[in-house]
């Protein structure tokens, strides 16, 4: 028939719309991980200090490791009238234990290791730090995406109130997806074991 085109149609490659969506679907949980975790991780709720005076709290402790920027915040709120002491979480060795950091050795300042080297084991320090220097309040420094999660391991395992600050935190994005995998994974075990069963509370 005159005029008529004969055009034949290209087959379909099969999974090729399935290719693109593998993709779309990763990437949209990934996205949805990471709004969720923002107030978790990346914008959490931060205490404010108590002010100088009745209201201000009997300790600092600084959870590890025991950076200069968590140490240096601790002594400022202690220079401001803010806390009494500082109770400083240090390993067993290394450059940053007891014996090497020059911190320990000033006056009001306590240098401890918990047992076991989690955060509820930090928390059970200051229950044993509690017993020989009272406090019914303390300010809990540590970073900012383990905010959170240290709030809710204090709170449950530690009979006083907890303030929780957070020292200056800089990340890259690997190490902002590491932190989101670890603190998720660390929050989960908090929220199953006790404080008695601390080896677990990581």
């Amino acid at each position: 028939m005159i005029g008529s085109v004969n055009a034949t149609r290209a087959p379909r490659r099969p999974g090729g719309r399935r290719r693109w969506t593998i993709p779309a679907t990763v990437g949209g949980v990934a996205l949805a991980i990471w709004v969720a975790g923002l107030p978790l991780y990346v914008f959490p709720p931060v205490d404010d200090p108590p002010q100088r005076g009745e209201n201000h709290a009997e300790v600092a402790f600084v959870i590890g490791p025991p950076t200069e920027e968590r140490i240096a915040q601790a002594e400022a709120l202690q220079d401001a009238g803010k806390v009494d002491a500082i109770l400083i979480s240090v390993p067993a060795e290394g450059e940053q234990s007891g014996e090497n950091l020059r911190v320990c050795s000033e006056p009001n300042v306590t240098c401890a290791t918990p047992s076991p080297a989690t955060t509820a084991g930090e928390a059970s320090l200051l229950d044993d730090y509690s017993a020989d220097h009272p406090a019914d309040s303390v300010i809990v420094i540590t970073f900012t995406p383990h905010v959170v999660r240290t709030r809710f391991i204090f709170e449950r395992c530690y009979v006083g109130e907890t303030i929780v600050v957070a020292s200056p935190t800089r990340l890259d994005l690997l190490e902002w997806v590491y932190q989101y995998a670890y603190q998720s994974a660390a929050f989960v075990k908090a929220a199953v074991w006790s404080c008695i069963d601390t080896r677990f509370a990581r």
